[in-house]
């Protein structure tokens, strides 16, 4: 393994900050318009790979690391006659890089079928369900050349300013000088048994001297057979190589194919030609079907040999695309549109040479510009340290009690290697996130600005209503609520006695309803708090603010549980807070506690704490601000002597008891729910 040099650590940082979830996001927004699908995810990886299901489309920006291999970079731009402005930074490449894998699995989604028609096809299935596993990996292979050339013909046909992302990302790889593991040569290629792994086979003389033994015998059979196959394979890949080349690189030199395989590729290549430009998925797979049958000698039986996972050369981007949903995370079933198709992306639509391509230098120089003005929002992002803002009991218009308390209202750093951890629980509770946003969508179109007319008074004159005998020409407006006139502030005990599984529960929770308050337009805010043990101060830490940037999300995965709690303050702090920030008639404030406040500086505990806490509710309620609590219990009943909810239910009027931790984020959301209506 070679060392980590300081430049490494330099294009670690750049990726970094180019994998911000603000990025994230942008490029997400981007390819559900381009692919004109509100549900369609996009996840950032680091594993060389572009992909989509039909729903999810995947995309390493640092493919191929072209975007820190400066000759490549070089290179490239001289073979498209461009200037040198996507090598000017590793920026500018990673954005060409990843706009490039967008716009190409964003035109599977629009153009191509999911699954691919290889894995509805029953020439490749027995009737006990049994598949042709060989001849499947070919077949998809196949199509999955045609099809990528095709939706980068309709890129180039059909859409304005794309061509220079898919141009780039076609070329580039080319030149990359990383050595890639998924190759054809190493993705296809047939492995040795056990038997004969450690096998030598005899030369001649030894054969000569001695006889072999069944063993020997077997085994050299056995050997041979491998070898045999291993040259079967070798054509296999070399044909699909050769023809990805010939279809999708027609802008460089290609030799001559080698004399085993060069009687397939003079029958197959028009084919290829006249396949990657029918209007339809099915018409084109129906050409993949004619190029199969012809090639059909050159694949191994599923008993000869277990062919590997691709065949594909590794400048082939998108090679789990027409997967039959293996790279799946919720694979969606689509059908591509159809689309006439007049030039293709490097040719004529005939294949000959363009006599005048298009560089598109003008776009490539308006682009570089918008990368520009995304490093700089990444930048403020990426160097953003957090803060502190001081507070006293008396500023935020506390009790007596708390007027020598600091309150440190701490806005964090936020650790962008948090980004898997937050993921992790997005992607195992997308479906309870999607069902919430269901519900709410739901709600809030029960609440649209209805017109209502035959009134005697109201805000305007109905003009078809100027002959009623009885003068009702006057009409009303209903009040909507398309984004809600609300704003929601989660404060969150997070004293000691929160670890565990309550601590998790709590993070769960505030994931879920930050992704569903969000797309639902609701203002919110997410914040942990607790006092220092033995010490005249609290701390308010600000996991999501309202109005919050992306990536602020990401404190959730700090949310702690240490210390004491002293609520009453806390609930003061909360509404001058939620006040200042957010210009709305209804405001609401959650409080998820486990017990009742304590804090051993001034034995703020037991009644007097109690009654404080109380006393605050009730005046923040009378001021304005609803407040509804959440008591955490332990399984029991509401008239346990020692429940949570029996200590909170002196101090707060409106309270909801969660005994099972599995439903708190459902009780949370009806709670902001109930107050829509």
């Amino acid at each position: 393994m070679e060392p980590i040099t300081a430049e490494d650590d330099i294009f670690k940082a750049i990726l970094d900050k180019f994998q911000t979830e603000r990025n994230r996001s942008v490029e997400e927004s981007f390819a559900r318009a381009f692919a004109e699908s509100d549900d369609v995810r996009l996840f950032f990886i680091n594993e060389d790979k572009a992909y989509t299901d039909g729903k999810n489309i995947v995309v390493d920006p640092a493919f191929h690391d072209i975007y820190k291999d400066a000759e490549c970079l070089d290179k490239t731009e001289k073979a498209l006659g461009w200037p040198a402005l996507v090598s000017a930074s590793p920026w500018n490449a990673l954005k060409m890089v990843c706009r490039g894998l967008t716009l190409h699995e964003c035109l599977h989604l629009l153009y191509s079928n999911f699954p691919g028609n290889q894995y509805k096809d029953p020439d490749f299935f027995e009737t006990k369900g049994q598949t042709h596993k060989n001849e499947l990996k070919t077949i998809a292979n196949i199509s999955n050349i045609i099809e990528d050339a095709y939706i980068e013909a309709v890129g180039a046909s059909v859409y304005d300013n794309i061509e220079i992302y898919l141009m780039f990302n076609r070329i580039a790889p080319a030149f990359s000088k990383k050595e890639v593991e998924s190759t054809a040569e190493e993705r296809f290629k047939i492995e040795k048994s056990e038997d004969i792994k450690d096998f030598t086979p005899p030369d001649d003389t030894e054969s000569e001297e001695q006889e072999l033994t069944e063993e020997q015998k077997k085994l050299l059979e056995e050997f041979e057979h491998f070898i045999e196959m291993q040259k079967k394979v070798q054509n296999l890949i070399d044909y699909l190589d050769y023809m990805a080349g010939f279809l999708l690189y027609p802008m460089f030199k290609h030799e001559e194919p080698s004399a085993e395989i060069a009687d397939y590729v003079e029958k197959t290549k028009q084919l290829f030609l006249d396949g990657s430009i029918q209007d339809n998925p099915d018409d084109r797979y129906k050409y993949s079907k004619q190029i199969f049958e012809i090639i059909k000698p050159l694949i191994p039986k599923d008993d000869e040999a277990e062919l590997g996972e691709s065949l594909l050369p590794g400048t082939v981007a998108g090679q789990g695309t027409h997967g039959g949903f293996k790279n799946s995370i919720g694979g969606k079933e689509r059908k591509g549109r159809s689309q006439t198709v007049t030039t293709r992306l490097f040719t004529n639509i005939d294949g000959t040479k363009k006599a005048e391509p298009n560089t598109g230098v003008p776009e490539l120089i308006n682009a570089v510009k918008g990368f520009e003005k995304d490093e700089k929002v990444a930048d403020d992002i990426t160097s953003y340290q957090g803060y502190k803002v001081e507070h006293s009991g008396n500023s935020v218009g506390a009790s007596a009690v708390h007027k020598d308390i600091k309150i440190n209202e701490n806005h964090p750093k936020i650790n962008l290697n948090l980004r898997k951890a937050y993921q992790n629980i997005y992607n195992h509770y997308h479906l309870n996130i999607n069902s919430y946003n269901s519900r709410f969508l739901q709600l809030l179109r029960a609440q649209v600005p209805v017109k209502e007319n035959k009134y005697l008074f109201g805000a305007g004159i109905d003009s078809k209503m100027m002959g009623d005998m009885k003068r009702r020409i006057w009409f009303r407006n209903t009040r909507g609520n398309e984004i809600p006139d609300m704003s929601v502030l989660l404060l969150i005990d997070g004293s000691g006695s929160m670890s565990g599984e309550r601590r998790n529960s709590a993070m769960i929770s505030s994931v879920i309803l930050h992704e569903v308050l969000k797309k639902q337009g609701i203002q919110h805010a997410i914040v942990e708090h607790r006092g220092h043990f033995d010490d005249p101060e609290i701390d308010v830490n600000i996991l999501v603010d309202f109005n919050a940037k992306e990536e602020e999300k990401l404190n959730i995965m700090q949310l702690d549980a240490d210390s004491d709690n002293r609520d009453g303050l806390a609930l003061y702090w909360a509404e001058k807070y939620i006040n200042q920030k957010t210009f709305c008639d209804n405001k609401l404030i959650i409080v998820l506690s486990d017990g009742q406040p304590a804090h051993d500086y001034d034995d703020y505990y037991g009644a007097v704490a109690n009654k404080d806490t109380a006393n605050a509710a009730k005046k923040i309620i009378n001021r304005g601000t609803n407040i509804i609590a959440v008591a955490l219990d332990d399984e029991c009943g509401d008239d346990d002597e020692y429940s949570t909810y029996n200590d909170l239910k002196e101090i707060y009027p409106h309270l909801v008891q969660c005994t099972d931790l599995k439903r708190l984020t459902g009780q949370i959301l009806n709670i902001v729910s109930r107050q829509l209506l």
